[in-house]
């Protein structure tokens, strides 16, 4: 067996408090922003704060770095009696890098939020650095924003302040009164803000959004596609445009929940920055139709028909019944692929008979869950020898090209499907095709799930940190990743630890969510010599804070149930040496 390190940090557990409960939340301006450090924080995460505090930073500004003692000593004061600080940098002439290297050279304390497309800073109409802002915890309005003091001036400043904006106001956020607006002006350098940079402001629907529409959003948002409403017209996106901009900037859509400077890969659904922008200035601007035809008005509804063409064979499920409400435990059905001789599978198209219901569906041949052909240890039934893992972003593919799986004669496959509820009652009927080589490929393209199966998340504690690994005594070459964790898990890295000494992460998930859960393909396969260690870490969350947790309340250990806990990294690959 390879060896399954488990780190779990008890001493970094936090409870939420004595007698935790539930907070409400709208998840309005739920502003959610990735650190320099990669981490991504969603404030509404921060929810049983007394109060969530921004502070305007950016590099290079003198004013900034000679606060920071000040900011500091309000931290490290306020911390402990529940206030959360960050810093925001929307600086356009700031980078994750160069914030990293400021926050190292000035030693930073709390996390820099990063708002490169600045719409946080539209949204809290952000000019200069300096200013602090205090949020409240469930709505995000603004109940102070200001200097911290005013010991510093532009070119000038005092050893001791004579008026203290900041800590004045977070008193009286702790003494459940409303803070004191002052009017006085934060001293700062100038935040240059794109709005006022932006001279086209004759954004149309028919010009500008419907293309980015149609490129980055029907393939889901169409009739017979898996969202919940459809992009039929300029109608419907009108009526769904302040919805859009809160998804935007909350980052729940698009489903992109990797971090995109991590990893190159040719499936992401991230939206470049400018792309963000010219969606969220659109809206803002008053949604013009513009001229022309409404070509999404055009768009058929998604055929029901196989996306690779008529597969070499069709298996067809029984039919499942879905309850209206609920978490549903995994169903699993076995089929047999009735072959009378070894076959070499080329690709495959898992086709829902009722795609609202279908989260995923995993195909597995347990029976070849023996002896593991890249590690020393044995393959673990229904994770390892996945054949085809259907999720979120697609349910039909190829294997890479001169690749294949292997299926031995009489072979039997389990499929693993899971379900999740609509408000009514739902059927489906799932159909698998598989698509076959004519003649043996040159390479066998094979699969492990690097997995932990032993670990205990206590009730009530967040920020719990597990590892699993893998040690590798063969050469492969890595085209697929897909990190897996259930409803608890907050963020996920697959990295690999060198021979040499060097580690690298192949992709980090910061933003993990169970609903979205991707089949990773790298725009250019990884080669892994053999005595590296493929390394999982993963973060979970069993707080109220954790908005998909079906019970704090619950001890949690591994299991394959969703409201268990798992933590995997599918890996597909071939064998070098």
């Amino acid at each position: 067996m390879s060896k399954i390190i488990v780190t779990v940090l008890l001493f970094s557990v936090l409870l939420a408090c004595n007698n935790p409960s539930p907070v409400a939340d709208s998840r309005h301006n739920d502003y959610a922003l990735y650190d320099a450090q990669g981490t991504l924080h969603r404030m509404s995460y921060y929810n049983d704060s007394k109060a969530i505090i921004l502070w305007v930073q950016g590099n290079g500004c003198p004013i900034v770095r000679n606060a920071l003692t000040d900011f500091h000593a309000i931290t490290s004061e306020y911390e402990s009696k529940g206030f959360t600080f960050f810093m925001l940098n929307s600086n356009l002439q700031d980078d994750r890098a160069s914030i990293r290297e400021e926050s190292e050279a000035y030693g930073f304390e709390v996390p820099v939020l990063v708002d490169s497309a600045q719409l946080l800073a539209d949204a809290l109409n952000i000019t200069t650095t300096a200013e602090a802002i205090v949020l409240h915890p469930t709505s995000r309005n603004i109940l102070y924003r200001g200097p911290i003091n005013n010991r510093l001036d532009y070119e000038s400043q005092k050893n001791v302040p004579t008026e203290t904006y900041l800590r004045d106001a977070l008193e009286a956020v702790s003494e459940d009164k409303t803070p004191k607006q002052y009017q006085e002006v934060t001293k700062g350098c100038t935040v240059t803000r794109l709005t006022n940079l932006e001279t086209d402001t004759s954004l149309t629907y028919t010009k500008d959004i419907v293309p980015i529409l149609e490129k980055h959003c029907v393939e889901c948002h169409r009739t017979n596609g898996i969202a919940p409403w459809a992009m039929t017209d300029y109608t419907t996106v009108v009526g769904w445009s302040s919805m859009i901009k809160e998804v935007l900037l909350s980052q729940r859509m698009p489903p992109a929940k990797h971090d995109p400077y991590i990893g190159a890969f040719s499936n992401t659904l991230h939206l470049p920055d400018s792309t963000k922008r010219k969606l969220m200035r659109w809206i803002d601007s008053g949604l013009a139709r513009g001229t022309g035809t409404d070509s999404l008005a055009l768009l058929k509804p998604i055929p029901n028909t196989w996306k690779l063409g008529a597969p070499d064979a069709v298996y067809t499920l029984e039919p499942e019944i879905i309850p209206a409400t609920g978490l549903i435990p995994y169903r699993y059905q076995t089929i047999s692929l009735n072959n009378d001789q070894d076959r070499w599978l080329k690709g495959f198209e898992i086709k829902p008979g009722n795609k609202k219901v279908v989260h995923h569906v995993l195909v597995t041949n347990t029976a070849k869950n023996k002896q593991s052909e890249v590690t020393s240890r044995k393959m673990q039934k229904w994770t390892d020898n996945a054949i085809a893992v259907s999720t979120s972003d697609g349910r039909a593919s190829y294997f890479p090209d001169s690749t294949g799986v292997f299926i031995p004669k009489h072979t039997e496959i389990t499929i693993q499907i899971h379900y999740t509820t609509t408000g009514k009652e739902e059927t489906d009927t799932t159909a698998i095709g598989l698509y076959f080589h004519d003649t043996p490929p040159k390479k066998e393209l094979h699969a492990l799930a690097t997995s932990l199966t032993e670990f205990v998340i206590p009730p009530f504690s967040a920020d719990v940190k597990l590892q699993a690994s893998d040690s590798l005594e063969r050469d492969i070459r890595l085209y697929y990743v897909t990190p897996h964790m259930h409803y608890r898990g907050k963020s996920i890295k697959v990295g690999v630890e060198y021979p040499n000494g060097s580690k690298e992460t192949l992709i980090s998930v910061p933003d993990f969510n169970f609903n979205w859960q991707w089949v990773y393909r790298f725009e250019t396969p990884i080669d892994i010599p053999r005595g590296s260690k493929i390394v999982v870490d993963g973060v979970y969350d069993n707080t109220f804070q954790n908005a998909f947790n079906p019970d704090p309340e619950k001890e949690v250990r591994y299991g394959i149930q969703s409201t268990d806990e798992m933590l995997i990294g599918f890996l597909h690959f071939t064998i070098e040496d």
